[in-house]
């Protein structure tokens, strides 16, 4: 049997991002705030390509969370980084560019309508790295 486990960073008071969300500010105004504990342990560096880190109490948390993933399921706003419908005149395929960090399918829930199967779009969120 399949298993669904959500894992996140929330403050106390329930939020996951800051306010006024945008492209300039992707995870809202102070929203990296959330996630700092996570940005230098080299858990969190290695699978966005990034050197060096640090090991730590909260190194197994991150572990934990990475280990065994099927698919990633997201919103809108983490896909795309601000509200409102999607503007075909920019075209978006996530935050990381050509070289996505999930390595595994992605589903982005929304209610704004998008053309679903343009090759950008099946690139940018199925793209697997083979060691």
């Amino acid at each position: 049997m399949s298993k669904l486990r959500f894992k996140i960073s929330m403050s106390l008071d329930g939020f996951v991002a800051g306010p006024n969300q945008s492209v300039e500010n992707p995870l809202g105004i102070g929203g990296e705030r959330l996630h700092e504990w996570a940005f230098d342990l080299a858990a969190f560096r290695a699978p966005h390509d990034m050197e060096g880190g640090k090991v730590n109490e909260s190194t197994a948390v991150i572990e934990e969370s990475l280990a065994n993933i099927g698919a990633t399921v997201m919103g809108r706003n983490m896909f795309g980084g601000h509200p409102g419908p999607w503007d075909p005149s920019k075209p978006w395929n996530g935050w990381w560019g050509a070289d996505p960090p999930f390595h595994h399918p992605v589903f982005v829930l929304t209610h704004y309508d998008r053309e679903r199967n343009t090759p950008q779009v099946r690139e940018a969120l199925t793209k697997q790295r083979v060691p």
